[in-house]
């Protein structure tokens, strides 16, 4: 029914370009014999006496229903096919219907149709087609109350009984009967007069519709049709310039509602174009708006070249500190998205400054340590009575405290040692003048500074897991906050991750990135997938699934030119495919190395490159590579935390295996990281049994093993084996079983041992790990030889 040009050729192409995954339905036209089923019951005749008719009409209309149908209105019309009062049946001549031109399309036969009726339904018809298959009844009633469409109602009443289109709900619509109706309506305006005929209807509609307050369908429609002639209407009058600009800025704004933050971009930048030459002088609140929101959707679609520029132009021609707030703020996010700290921090220090706050230029670590005191008895005993209890914070110091929130993250990046002090200026400044949601934003933030302590402890974690839970059901309860609910998702995650299944909290980050995308809060929600994945690579999801998930953030992380996510997913990437046994050559790809080295900035990536180096060259079994990194990642004050924890558990396991191979680590100091190891895992379980019961019992199970302790090593291994099943660690589960085989082995033992090495490489194999099923079947093979021999 189309052509080749139709947009949905267009459409298909660019889904097959961008890889999308698309079905194609080919839908034929009916059968003759389906045709002729048709027919007979329209002319309520026996199937044998329309037969031959039914074939003339299917040659003709290659069995299109609604071809089919208005062919047969057709020749009633032209009288070949009538209906007989004396007979009491339709009657043809079947040799004078095969001799009926037609085409290959339906719109001839309408459009001969239509000529044929009065001017009035005519114009009704050519009204409708230009707003689309369906018309809002609110539409033709602001029509109909003007002078140049008055009496369209009447129009639209014949063109019902005429049967080109019908009236549907409550407020009602009007529909065309097919989507060739309304093709065949609009072609009844000639091409070089369409987008006169669409700027005149809204021309109407602005005039018809002032004062009112309009609905969002309301405002699309009108500005489909000016925006169809605006070259036009940019010679009109000052003020018709300024309306078809503020309705484009309107139309924007809901399509940014609706998270189509490309949309928005295209509305403002027509809105742009119809302002004039003096328009911050002469309509300085409507320039403001706009162009903050087209800061905001420029951004959100990755264009910061774009958005950037738009926020140098508020900057220079907003009036006053309280107009450029918003536009500071989003210039302070693309600083810290492109890893320009110094310059997100400092624009954070110049707005805190023009409104009265100070910060200092350096905090000395005994006085760090004096503000985290301080902050925690401020905060620690907080309940969430009595901060439902507290009075709201004041606009002006919310304005405050939302830029502490977020210099109080730039910070954790560039200047770890001003953080607290910010905390504590947060938690005074909402004890003096009431709360507010970024109040609870620096809340939450602190409970991760307590959660992510140099050397971490279970009293420091307890109470940020318990600030951080009062501040998020707080912020649940009271306070709407969806436009910064991805970054806290993501900030809480950190807190979360120590006292809730480590599977949750991924899976929460995955919604937090979904959030980020819908708000326009690419920053956070890039954020919220980078810790996804580094969730789920420790949770033990599935490698191959992980790796698609990490090249679909990759893809979109790239075209917003984050640089901060990008470099962390890289590392990620770089992980998975080791486990997965694809790079098994270097622990971290040169290339990417050298990449992110000049990208992220330098201290956090140390801790990341130095924990994922060690990370995979365990699994990998490059025993002195692995101690090595974690030996370097655990002298770093700052590596504290989660990532601690998990970090000691690998580097005691991997210092029994040294000890075994090479007896590079002597007994006394493996006693002592062994020690270590159990006391921080089992208070880590005090809060979390689901993430570190497993990792507690393969610790005991391995002091067991190498005091020689057979059945109490192998009773420990067992629980390290149930736990992790339990807690869907199948990658962990597999490494208990791998343990259990070698201390079998060690013990003589050669028929549980391959028994263990089978259990382990099915769990591997269930993991995605070809490295590590190889692994296991060279194993077990040598088991085999050992046992011939």
């Amino acid at each position: 029914e189309v052509s080749s040009e139709h947009a949905i050729f267009g459409l298909m192409k660019d889904l097959e370009t961008s890889k999308v995954s698309t079905q194609k339905l080919i839908l034929d036209g009916m059968k003759m014999e389906d045709v002729n089923t048709l027919i007979s019951d329209a002319l309520c005749a026996f199937p044998r006496t329309t037969r031959r008719l039914s074939m003339i009409i299917h040659e003709k209309t290659q069995g299109n229903p609604f071809f089919c149908l208005e062919f047969l209105r057709s020749l009633v019309d032209r009288g070949l096919l009538r209906h007989s009062l004396r007979q009491g049946s339709w009657e043809w001549d079947a040799e004078k219907v095969g001799l009926e031109n037609t085409t290959d399309n339906v719109l001839y036969l309408l459009s001969n149709k239509m000529n044929g009726l009065t001017n009035e339904v005519q114009t009704v018809l050519k009204v409708l087609s230009c707003f689309g298959m369906k018309v809002n009844g609110n539409i033709i009633t602001y029509l109909n109350s003007t002078n140049q469409y008055a009496g369209i109602m009447v129009g639209i009443e014949d063109a019902r009984s005429s049967g080109f289109i019908s009236m549907t709900g409550e407020p009602p619509c009007y529909l065309f009967a097919h989507d060739k109706v309304r093709e065949a309506a609009y072609s009844l305006v000639p091409d070089g007069e369409k987008h006169e005929f669409h700027s005149k209807l809204g021309m109407a509609l602005i005039n018809s519709c002032k004062g009112d307050d309009l609905h969002d369908a309301t405002v699309l429609t009108i500005v489909c049709q000016l925006n169809r002639n605006l070259v036009s209407l940019k010679q009109s009058s000052s003020s018709v310039c300024i309306e078809v600009s503020s309705l484009n800025y309107k139309a924007g704004v809901i399509a940014m509602n609706r998270s189509d933050y490309e949309t928005a971009s295209y509305y403002f930048s027509l809105a742009s174009q119809m302002l004039p030459d003096d328009h911050w002088e002469s309509n300085y609140e409507l320039s403001l708006q706009l162009n903050i929101a087209t800061a905001k959707a420029t951004y959100s679609t990755g264009d910061t070249d774009k958005s950037q520029a738009v926020l140098n132009i508020i900057l220079k021609e907003a009036t006053c500190i309280e107009d450029k707030l918003d536009a500071y703020s989003l210039v302070a996010f693309i600083h810290h998205s492109q890893e320009r700290g110094e310059e997100a921090y400092a624009t954070c220090q110049d707005v805190l400054s023009q409104l009265g706050e100070d910060i200092p230029e350096y905090v000395t670590p005994e006085q760090s340590k004096r503000f985290i005191q301080e902050t925690t008895a401020l905060l620690s005993d907080l309940s969430k009575e009595r901060l439902r209890a507290m009075n709201e914070m004041d606009t002006s110091m919310q304005t405050v405290v939302k830029f502490l929130a977020f210099m109080e993250q730039v910070a954790w990046f560039k200047r770890p040692e001003v953080a607290p002090f910010i905390s504590l200026r947060i938690a005074k400044l909402t004890m003096e003048n009431g709360l507010c949601k970024h109040s609870l934003v620096g809340f939450i933030q602190f409970a991760f500074r307590c959660c992510s302590a140099d050397v971490p402890s279970l009293s420091s974690i307890r109470v940020g897991c318990k600030i951080g839970e009062v501040a998020m059901s707080i912020l649940d309860d009271q306070f709407e906050y969806s436009e910064i609910k991805s970054s806290v998702v993501h900030v809480y995650s950190y807190v979360h991750q120590h006292c809730y299944p480590i599977q949750k909290v991924a899976e929460s980050t995955a919604k937090g990135f979904e959030l980020g995308i819908a708000s326009g809060e690419t920053l956070s929600a890039f954020f919220n997938a980078g810790q996804h994945i580094r969730l789920y690579i420790i949770g033990g999801k599935r490698l191959p699934d992980l790796l698609r998930e990490t090249d679909r953030y990759l893809s979109i992380v790239r075209h917003h030119r984050n640089t901060v996510s990008k470099a962390y997913l890289s590392t990620y990437r770089q992980t998975i495919l080791t486990l997965m046994g694809i790079n098994t050559g270097v622990a971290i790809d040169e290339g990417e190395r050298i990449d992110a080295t000049e990208q992220v900035y330098g201290l956090r990536r140390t801790l990341l490159s130095n924990f994922h180096q060690a990370f995979q060259s365990f699994w990998l079994g490059h025993n002195e590579r692995c101690h090595h990194y974690f030996e370097k990642l655990l002298e770093m004050t700052q590596g504290g935390g989660h990532q601690r924890i998990l970090a000691t558990f690998y580097y005691c396991l991997n210092s029994f295996k040294l000890s075994r191979k090479c007896q590079l680590i002597k007994t006394a100091k493996l006693r002592q990281i062994s020690k270590d190891a159990l006391t921080i895992l089992r208070e880590a379980e005090e809060l979390s049994k689901w993430n570190y019961r497993d990792k507690k019992f393969l610790v005991q199970a391995e002091i067991h093993s190498y005091e020689g302790k057979v059945d109490e090593a192998e009773a420990a291994y067992g629980a390290a084996i149930t736990a992790a099943r339990a807690s869907n660690f199948i990658h962990e589960q597999g490494l208990a079983c791998e343990y259990a085989a070698f201390h079998c082995k060690r013990n003589d033992k050669f028929e549980h041992a391959v028994n263990f090495f089978h259990q382990a490489k099915l769990c591997y194999d269930e993991w995605g790990s070809v490295m590590k099923v190889d692994f296991c079947i060279r194993q077990m093979n040598e088991i085999t030889q050992i046992t011939r021999s």
